[in-house]
C-alpha cells in the first residue's frame, strides 16, 4: 500500500470520527433544547386555540389545544429514549418524524382560516412564522430537519392566503402568500449560514479535543518516560553504590594503618577516584532527593560576603590548579533569609560549572551587589559561551553543551539541573545569559532581610571516635557486610552481620546492640526497615541508621516519613562516625 493511499484513508477516517462528533453535538444539542421548545409550542398554540375558539366558538379549538399539550408532555418524557441510536441515518429519521409531527400539529388551526377576521388572520400569521423562525436555531439550521417543522406550517399557510384570496377576491391575500413563500426560502438560506456556522464550531471543538487528547497521551508518555527514568537510575545507582560504598569503607580502615610512602601514594590515590566517583553518583542522589521532596529547607539570615567568601577560599585553589582566576566582587552588608547549605551548593554548582568551560588563563568572576529590594548574585565567566537555541536545555538532566573543550569526565550533565530544581526550592529567580566565545553569566536574585531577623543556626560540634560499641550490620551483599566489619573493628567496636530482617531479629535475641546500621533495600523486595523494628521490638534503645544507594524517590520518602535517621552510599567515614553512639548503651 502506498504512503498517498494511507494518507487518504487516515483523512477518510479522520472525516468519519468528525462527521460522526457533529451529528452526537447536534442530537446533543436538540434533546437539550427539547424542552424548552415542547413550552414554547404550548404557548403558542395557546394563543392560537384562543383565535380559533373567538372565531368559531366550538369545541374544535381546546380538542386541538389538549391534544398539542398531550404530545408536548410525550415529547418532554420519551424524546430521549426515542432519538437514543447508535445508528446516525435513523436518528435523524426519527428527529424529523417528531418534528413533522409538531409541524402538521401547529398548521391544524388553518382548517378554519376563513372563518377568521381579517386581524385573526395576520395574528395567527404572525404566530406561525414567529415559530418557523424560533426553529432555525434549535435545529442548527439543518435543511431537512428545519424543513420537517417549517414546511409543514408555512406552506398551508400561504395555500390558506390563496383560497382565501379566491373566496373573497382580495389581491393583498395572494401579495401575503407569495411573501410567507419567498419568507420560507428566505429562511432556509439564513438556516444554511446557522449550520455551516454549527458544523465549523464542532469542527474547532472536535479539533481542540483531539489536540487536548493527544497533549494528555504525550504527557502521560512523558511521564512513563520519567517514572522508567528514575526507575533505571535507582536500580543502577543502587548497584554502583554497593562497591563504591565497600571501597569507600575498605580506603579508609586501610588509611588507619602504618604504610610505606608509595603504598600512603596509591590509597590517597585511591580515594581521590572514589571521591570522584561519589559526586558523580551525589549529583544523581540529590536529583532523585529533590524530586521526591524530601530536601528540608533550614531558613535562616546569611550574611552573603560571609557566604561567598568562604565559597572562594574554598575553590580558588581549584581554579589555580587549572590555570584560572577566581575574582570575588562584593557588596558588604547584605543578609537574605535562605538556607545557607542549599544556597551554597547551588553557588557551588554554578561556579564549578563555569570554572569547567573556561579555558586555561581565563576569569570567573562571583559577584554580589543591591538591586533594589534584592541582592544580585552572579557568577561570570569569559568561556566559550551557550548558543541561544541551547539556554533553555542546559538545566536538564544529563545535557551539556557538546564542545572540543569539554573534558568528558567532569560530570554527568547534572550541576545545572541541581541549580534549577533548588533555586525552585528557595524561591530564587534565576537568569542565564550568554553569548558563544564570549562567555556565561548565571544570576540569582534573592529578596534582602533584616539582619536581626533570624540568628543563624549553631554548626554542630566535632564528635571524636567512639569505642567499644556493639554494632549490627544488615546488608544483603557480602562484599559491603566484611567491609563494614573491618572498619569498625579498626575502630575497637564488636560487629555482627546479618543480611535480612529475620537474621537481624535471631541476633537480637541474643545479643544486646548500641547501633544497627541497615541498608535500606535488602533481598526480595524486604525493607530495612523491617530490620531496624525487628531489632527495636526487642531493644527499643538501639540507634538505628538506613543506608541506601537508592534513588528512587518514593523510598527515599519513605525512610524519611519513618523518622530514621537515613546516609546515603558511598558514605564518607566522617559522616557514619556521625552517627555513632559517643558512648555504649
Amino acid at each position: 500500500m502506498g504512503s498517498a493511499e494511507v494518507s487518504d484513508g487516515l483523512w477518510v477516517e479522520h472525516e468519519r470520527q468528525v462527521q460522526a462528533f457533529i451529528h452526537g453535538r447536534f442530537v446533543q444539542m436538540f434533546l437539550s433544547q427539547s424542552q424548552r421548545s415542547q413550552m414554547g409550542l404550548v404557548l403558542s398554540a395557546a394563543l392560537v386555540a384562543l383565535l380559533w375558539f373567538t372565531a368559531v366558538r366550538s369545541f374544535e379549538a381546546p380538542i386541538w389545544l389538549a391534544l398539542v399539550a398531550v404530545v408536548a408532555m410525550l415529547r418532554y418524557r420519551f424524546t430521549a429514549r426515542f432519538v437514543q441510536l447508535a445508528d446516525a441515518p435513523r436518528q435523524t429519521a426519527r428527529i424529523i418524524s417528531l418534528l413533522i409531527v409538531n409541524g402538521l400539529l401547529m398548521a391544524m388551526p388553518l382548517v378554519a382560516f376563513a372563518q377568521f377576521s381579517q386581524l385573526q388572520r395576520a395574528t395567527l400569521s404572525i404566530i406561525l412564522l414567529a415559530t418557523a423562525t424560533a426553529s432555525v436555531t434549535t435545529t442548527a439550521g439543518y435543511r431537512a430537519v428545519f424543513s420537517a417543522f417549517a414546511a409543514p406550517m408555512l406552506l398551508p399557510l400561504a395555500l390558506a392566503w390563496v383560497v382565501v384570496a379566491l373566496q373573497t377576491g382580495e389581491g393583498t391575500a395572494v401579495g401575503l402568500a407569495m411573501l410567507i413563500v419567498f419568507y420560507f426560502v428566505f429562511l432556509l438560506g439564513m438556516g444554511r449560514q446557522v449550520s455551516a456556522t454549527f458544523v465549523e464550531a464542532c469542527r474547532f471543538r472536535h479539533g481542540e479535543q483531539l489536540l487536548n487528547q493527544q497533549l494528555t497521551q504525550a504527557l502521560e508518555a512523558a511521564s512513563q518516560a520519567n517514572r522508567a527514568k528514575t526507575q533505571f537510575l535507582a536500580a543502577a545507582s543502587h548497584d554502583l553504590r554497593q562497591p563504591i560504598h565497600s571501597m569507600n569503607v575498605l580506603v579508609a580502615a586501610i588509611s588507619m594503618r602504618e604504610l610505606e610512602p608509595q603504598a600512603r601514594e596509591i590509597v590517597n590515590l585511591l580515594g581521590t577516584v572514589n571521591q570522584t566517583l561519589s559526586k558523580q553518583l551525589d549529583a544523581l542522589l540529590d536529583v532523585s532527593k529533590l524530586d521526591a521532596g524530601v530536601v528540608n529547607v533550614e531558613l535562616a539570615v546569611q550574611p552573603l560576603e560571609k557566604l561567598l567568601r568562604g565559597l572562594h577560599a574554598a575553590t580558588a585553589p581549584l581554579a589555580h590548579e587549572r590555570g584560572l582566576e577566581l575574582a570575588l566582587d562584593l557588596t558588604v552588608g547584605l543578609h537574605v533569609l535562605t538556607d545557607a547549605a542549599l544556597l551554597g551548593r547551588t553557588l557551588s554548582n554554578l561556579i564549578d560549572n563555569a570554572l569547567k568551560f573556561t579555558p586555561t588563563g581565563g576569569v570567573v568572576r562571583v559577584s554580589l551587589r543591591r538591586d533594589g529590594d534584592g541582592a544580585l548574585l552572579a557568577v561570570s565567566d569569559n568561556g566559550i559561551g551557550i548558543a541561544e537555541d541551547e539556554q533553555a536545555r542546559v538545566f536538564n538532566e544529563f545535557y551539556q553543551v557538546d564542545s572540543v573543550e569539554r573534558e568528558r569526565h567532569q560530570g554527568l550533565g547534572l550541576g545545572l539541573s541541581i541549580v534549577r530544581r533548588l533555586c525552585a526550592l528557595l524561591d530564587i529567580q534565576l537568569q542565564l545569559q550568554s553569548q558563544p566565545g564570549v562567555g556565561t553569566t548565571v544570576s540569582l536574585r534573592l529578596p534582602l532581610a533584616s539582619p536581626d531577623a533570624m540568628l543563624a543556626p549553631q554548626l554542630a560540634s566535632s564528635r571524636s571516635l567512639p569505642r567499644g560499641l556493639r554494632i549490627l550490620v544488615v546488608d544483603d551483599e557480602p562484599m559491603v557486610r566484611h567491609s563494614m566489619r573491618l572498619l569498625f573493628t579498626q575502630l575497637g567496636s564488636s560487629v555482627h552481620l546479618a543480611d535480612s530482617a529475620g537474621a537481624a531479629a535471631r541476633l537480637a535475641a541474643d545479643h544486646t546492640f548500641d547501633l544497627v546500621l541497615s541498608d535500606l533495600r535488602l533481598r526480595h523486595g524486604e525493607s530495612g526497615l523491617a530490620a531496624v523494628r525487628a531489632v527495636h521490638a526487642l531493644q527499643p534503645l538501639a540507634r538505628a541508621v538506613l543506608i541506601t544507594g537508592d534513588l528512587a524517590p518514593d523510598r527515599i520518602r519513605e525512610a524519611r516519613e519513618a523518622g530514621v535517621p537515613l546516609l546515603y552510599k558511598p558514605v564518607a567515614l566522617h559522616d557514619l562516625v556521625a552517627t555513632l553512639p559517643q558512648t555504649p548503651t
